[in-house]
């Protein structure tokens, strides 16, 4: 099969589709029944810290990325892959697989609603196909460039375009928001003149939130690329914006995206808050 981005699209993409949703259900399902095992006392997932107490892995964490790994390559030996567990083979001018096999590991680990399995693709730079299993709601949300998206078999069609002042918005908190004032600046003022704000400890999850409409916008500071990767073609595909506000240009290869999603008017909106600050770089385009 070539690489080539004409060789992704319509039916095949289509394709891929079946294959990974079912995919993403099993591995996400598996997963919560290992985290249940554990909290009842029946196992124990082996948790560990990484780079601050909240980054948190398990072993379920790695099982899970060698899961999906296993049989994205089988499925198609000519995609680069790339995941939150120490998997990085982005090849040359393949399409690139991007993982992460548990989205909300500290959720995961204290046994808080909301975890995912997060599943896309990307060719040349662009998100072309999304599949995120969301735990909670033990529901598979899936888009493919032009096949718009979806929750299961329910199309998502975002048809809201509410101002700052009556839009409920979603965050994490994450390092830089520590590290730079501007950012702190950032939430004060936009969340301030919103509706309301949440944070779910799930990007993948917020960003099907944006999709199906509970929510009007979605920012976070400081994350990677497999935490985006498939909620950005599902955000696209639903009819709302996904932008990068910095790292766009080499987005596969940046450790630290500043993101953000809505519908036009919230977004447009924090957006100019975040120009103002110095905080979106070039374009802002995703």
């Amino acid at each position: 099969m070539s690489g080539s981005t004409s060789a992704l699209t319509g039916a095949r993409l289509g394709a891929i589709k079946d294959l990974v949703v079912p995919l993403a259900q099993e591995v996400g399902r598996w997963a919560r029944g290992r985290q249940l095992d554990h909290h009842a006392g029946r196992a124990d997932f082996g948790v560990s810290t990484k780079t601050s107490p909240g980054d948190v892995v398990t072993l379920v964490d790695v099982e899970a990325q060698s899961r999906l790994a296993s049989a994205l390559r089988a499925a198609h030996p000519g995609f680069g892959l790339l995941g939150e567990e120490g998997l990085s083979d982005l090849g040359a001018h393949a399409p690139v697989w991007v993982i992460d096999p548990i989205d909300g590991t500290h959720n995961f680990v204290r046994d808080y609603p909301g975890f995912c399995v997060s599943v896309g693709l990307v060719v040349e730079g662009a998100s072309v196909l999304g599949v995120i299993y969301d735990s909670a709601s033990d529901s598979v949300y899936w888009a493919y460039a032009g096949g718009g998206a979806w929750r299961g078999d329910e199309r998502l069609r975002v048809s809201q375009d509410r101002p700052l002042s009556h839009a409920l918005l979603s965050t994490n908190f994450t390092e830089p928001m520590r590290d730079d004032a501007r950012l702190a600046r950032f939430f004060a003022g936009v969340s301030g003149a919103s509706a309301g704000v949440r944070a779910s400890g799930s990007a993948a999850r917020d960003l099907c939130f944006v999709a199906d409409g509970r929510l009007d916008l979605f920012w976070q500071f400081g994350l990677a690329p497999w935490d985006v990767a498939a909620g950005a073609v599902i955000v696209r595909e639903a009819g709302a914006a996904f932008e990068f506000w910095t790292g766009g240009a080499d987005w596969l290869r940046a450790k630290r995206l500043h993101v953000a999603a809505g519908t036009p008017r919230v977004l447009a909106e924090a957006r100019g808050v975040a120009r103002e600050l110095g905080i979106v770089e070039g374009s802002a385009a995703g």
